[in-house]
């Protein structure tokens, strides 16, 4: 679970620090070109784009995921590529006829890829959300490419009824409250500023950010936790809430924080919540209730 984080804390850094230097006309030219061809040899190296292509009814023309996929439990039995470590000659091994690649992998891994586009794979990088609107886009985008659009406008209007559902649920009166999130807790510890999905997510229910001040993922100090005084501890990082209490007992210091002094101290399903795809009602239930409950 720990890899799985530090994967996507990586993966969204990288994105966010590539964005101001990259042209639209490039990324159009790889992200929104509506195919007419039709795909039966994917290999999807992101855990959410993965999920988008099950609900959108692609698991057939599957072959290939990364690593740090294990939703849904079929994904075990596909080809598992290091997205982190791509290798041409593994791609091209498997025949794939369509790669679909995360934004940030055009930081990390984009001369390999390039290399397998111009051996003639098609290579689709799908756009990193940083909100709830725009993972409705990301819906789009894989469904537009696999020719999958009616499925896809679907799965955006169920998507969207479900969100509308936790949303309505939240309890007027105690909305408002700071929340902490700790995206990692060791070696050093990270959490979610504004601009990032976790951010958006919070808006969402209601609640306020205590690190909204910051920009995209960023490192605190305990200091800076205990100045911010947050209503709630959520932890992101896959340990239990058990284990987040123990890690927040050894902490100097917080004690003196009102979520500590109210044993307001949660921990939710960092892939449920950190994926921008089908199953994000869920991951927002789960945060509502760490938050309200």
């Amino acid at each position: 679970m720990k890899h799985k984080i530090l994967y996507v804390l990586i993966a969204c850094i990288l994105v966010l620090s590539a964005c101001g230097g990259n042209d639209s006309n490039e990324q159009s030219k790889s992200e929104s070109s509506s195919s007419d061809a039709s795909y039966h040899r994917i290999i999807s190296l992101m855990p959410s784009n993965t999920e988008i292509l099950y609900e959108l009814g692609s698991k057939d023309d599957i072959i290939g995921v990364s690593t740090v996929d294990d939703y849904p439990k079929d994904v075990k039995n596909k080809d598992q590529f290091d997205a982190m470590e791509l290798n041409k000659e593994a791609l091209l091994k498997a025949k794939p006829d369509l790669i679909l690649a995360h934004e940030s992998q055009k930081s990390t891994a984009g001369e390999t890829l390039k290399s397998v586009e111009d051996s003639g794979v098609k290579v689709v990088y799908i756009k990193d959300a940083q909100s709830i609107d725009e993972m409705y886009q990301t819906f789009n985008q894989v469904g537009k490419v696999t020719g999958k659009e009616k499925e896809s406008k679907a799965l955006v209007e169920e998507t969207k009824s479900n969100i509308n559902k936790v949303i309505d649920s939240v309890p007027e009166n105690d909305q408002g409250q700071s929340v902490f999130m700790e995206v990692s807790s060791e070696p050093e510890i990270y959490t979610s500023g504004k601009g990032t999905f976790f951010n958006d997510m919070l808006k969402q229910l209601k609640a306020e950010n205590s690190f909204s001040n910051l920009d995209s993922w960023q490192k605190v100090s305990k200091e800076d936790i205990i100045r911010k005084d947050p209503d709630v501890l959520v932890s992101t990082s896959g340990m239990s809430q058990k284990e987040y209490k123990d890690v927040i007992d050894k902490r100097g210091g917080f004690d003196q924080i009102k979520a500590v002094k109210n044993d307001h101290i949660e921990a939710v399903n960092g892939d449920q919540i950190s994926r921008p795809g089908p199953r994000i009602d869920d991951g927002l239930k789960a945060l509502r209730d760490a938050i309200y409950d």
